[in-house]
């Protein structure tokens, strides 16, 4: 073998070792990729042209509900919450019309049990060389605390003004033009004003501090180009005339990115000039302070406490006592412990019992934190601490109140039931009785719809859908067979807090009484209006064959056709050939009554005899004939006497 044939293979086993080490190194990474996209909390997802899973890590089990292998091939937009389903798809549509690649959405997906998480997807869209969508990669971020944090946000606007109005700083903001848009309270006295709408469009050289109005826009200026300033101590003239020390910050005031005007907001430290030493300043504000504040070395000796933390602990001092001296026995592993907290960088926030001089226990909240020097170098701890034994008295006492308030519940007579706003049932507690419809495992955790009568549960569904659309309580009364007997339920829904509260109480006994009642009053009604029908159409017989009815008051339908029985039956009864109608107590005849006695005359008739009308006014007559009423089987006499005087005048004839 030649000296060149050696040389080159040599060189093609070098080739081929290093490019074994590159497959093997491409491995590696492979691997190290693949450990970390299947170890990641994150959704990390890819999906077709069609929108279909190509791949999903195991994050998709917490997430969709079903193990990865179960969502290849599925539709990602099958877990897309439909709420957000129209709005998802247009923005996909969005993109690609856009071609752009990458892009953010957030939207909700829907887990296989039906609970919702709030989702922020990172989207990048992969083309083909004609622009055509192939595939897209995707990485989720559970933003379910986020979008917690912004309902929070958005309750807490109103207050943050509130705040804003009882700040003891003063706070102000202008626009470009360095003109007032917004003041709080604070600003208003020293300004001697009463309402922000006098600020509004000033200048600081329309204030009582005109005279200061020059620097003070000297530094808005430097804000507005340079950005903020803080602790510029500086003088204000208020609208008595007074002279008084700020410490005044400014910051851009910004709108989308671009600065529109300055923020200041500053406090009168009139007094802490007069101190001229931050040390004795800050010291101050400490020795003052309602909550123990001690400061110990890296050997936990006390180097400094506050009066406050003295006074919780029943000492005139605790200067040169060390920590593990005055903290409970059983909590000087969780003091150890938080001192490694602490040494690690972090802040934590502890429940940790103190020893009082007098022996008793102080439970505090304390805050710890390291104090560096200048180099970094740990040399002391820093704990802030309030007294919290009240505070846990009160819980205390909350809880027995809890127990008592549940005592009560249990000794109220009616049933109570606990649901969803969904309709499942979560909680009971029964009536005296004890009985229910079904027993408890029958229906708890089930929706009203499986587990009660189709119309109960209608009903139920229905006054929930009410209650959340009004949040007003909402009644209803329904029955149910219980130990095969029918029983009346009245029934009181409510919100309590997410779910529905649900009372109902037997009135089966109440509704029995009630139905009895109302069957009493029933007949005594029918029986009082027989006896007003005998009364307001008296038929009396005045001579024989000559029967008389005076009618008094309106005609109705009902009662015209009260008159007509009573008088065809008079008739018939005592065998009348006259029956006399006096009209003198009917002050208003109109189309009605005229037909009323047209028909009454007219059966009269057909059972021979003949109908006269009597106590006919003047405007009666006029109403008739302006009515055009025919009266032809009908005689007419002015007054009941001449009606009677004809009648017996055709009988003695």
């Amino acid at each position: 073998m030649s000296t060149d044939t050696t040389s080159d293979l040599t060189a093609l086993l070098a080739e081929h070792e290093r490019l074994r080490e590159q497959v093997a190194q491409l491995d590696r990474n492979l691997a190290r990729f693949r450990a970390i996209v299947e170890d990641t909390d994150l959704l990390i997802t890819e999906v077709d042209a069609n929108g279909l899973f190509t791949y999903v890590n195991p994050v998709a089990q917490r997430v969709f509900g079903y193990a990865p292998e179960e969502c290849i091939g599925r539709s990602s937009l099958e877990f897309v919450h439909p709420d957000d389903l129209e709005y998802t798809q247009k923005a996909f549509i969005d993109w690609v019309q856009r071609h752009e690649r990458a892009v953010t959405i957030e939207n909700r997906v829907v887990h296989r049990n039906g609970q919702v998480f709030h989702m922020l997807w990172s989207i990048t869209l992969h083309y083909d060389e004609q622009g055509q969508v192939q595939r897209a990669t995707s990485i989720a971020y559970d933003i379910g605390t986020l979008h917690q944090l912004r309902s929070e946000l958005r309750e807490s606007r109103t207050m943050l003004q509130l705040v804003i109005d009882n700040l003891p700083q003063a706070v102000f903001w202008k626009d470009h033009e360095l003109r007032f848009l917004g003041c709080n309270h604070r600003f208003l006295v020293d300004a001697g004003l009463s309402s922000v709408d006098e600020v509004i469009g000033k200048t600081d050289f329309e204030m009582p501090w005109k005279a200061q109005a020059a620097g003070y826009q000297e530094d808005d200026r430097a804000v507005i180009a340079n950005g903020p300033r803080f602790n510029i101590e500086e003088q204000l003239t208020r609208s008595d005339g007074s002279t008084i020390w700020l410490r005044t910050n400014k910051v851009p005031l910004r709108r989308d990115g671009e600065v529109i005007g300055v923020l200041g907001m500053y406090e009168d430290i009139t007094a802490l000039k007069r101190q001229e030493e931050e040390l004795r300043t800050f010291k101050l504000l400490v020795e003052n302070a309602p909550d123990g504040i001690g400061i110990a070395n890296t050997d936990l000796v006390l180097t400094y406490a506050n009066p406050a933390f003295a006074t919780m602990l029943g000492y005139s001092s605790l200067i040169g006592m060390k920590v593990p001296e005055i903290t409970h026995p059983e909590d000087l592993d969780r003091l150890d412990a938080i001192a490694r907290q602490v040494i690690q960088g972090g802040a934590p926030r502890e429940m940790i019992r103190y020893l009082r001089s007098d022996g008793s226990i102080v439970t505090v909240q304390a805050s710890a934190l390291a104090l560096h020097d200048g180099h970094g170098n740990l040399i002391g701890f820093a704990s802030i601490n309030r007294d919290i034994t009240e505070q846990l008295q009160a819980e205390e006492s909350l809880r027995a109140s809890e127990q008592r308030n549940r005592a009560l519940l249990n000794a109220i007579p009616d049933l109570m039931f606990l649901l969803t706003p969904d309709g499942v049932f979560l909680d009971y507690k029964a009536d005296s009785s004890g009985d229910l419809i079904l027993p408890p495992e029958a229906f708890l955790n089930r929706n009203v719809s499986e587990v009660l009568p189709p119309h109960l549960a209608e009903q139920v569904i229905t006054n929930m859908e009410a209650l959340k659309r009004t949040h007003e309580m909402q009644t209803y009364e329904y029955q149910v067979l219980i130990n095969d007997q029918i029983r009346d339920f009245e029934a009181r829904m409510v919100l309590s807090n997410n779910d529905v509260l649900v009372l109902s109480r037997d009135v089966t006994k109440q509704k029995r009484a009630e139905r009895e009642r109302q069957a009493m009053q029933e007949q005594i009604i029918q029986a009082q209006q027989a006896a007003l029908r005998e009364l307001s159409t008296p038929l009396m017989p005045i001579a024989d064959g000559v029967v008389a009815m005076p009618i008094i008051g309106t005609i109705d339908t009902m009662r015209a056709q009260q008159i007509m029985e009573a008088l065809l039956q008079g008739i018939a009864e005592h065998g009348a050939d006259i029956a006399i109608l006096d009209i003198t107590g009917v002050k208003v005849v109109d189309t009605q009554v005229a037909g009323a006695l047209i028909r009454a005359a007219q059966a009269a008739r057909m059972l021979g005899a003949q109908v006269v009308l009597t106590g006919i006014s003047p405007e009666i007559a006029q109403t008739l004939v302006h009515i055009g009423a025919e009266m032809r089987e009908m005689v007419a006499k002015p007054t009941l006497q001449q009606g009677i005087a004809y009648a017996l005048s055709r009988r003695v004839s």
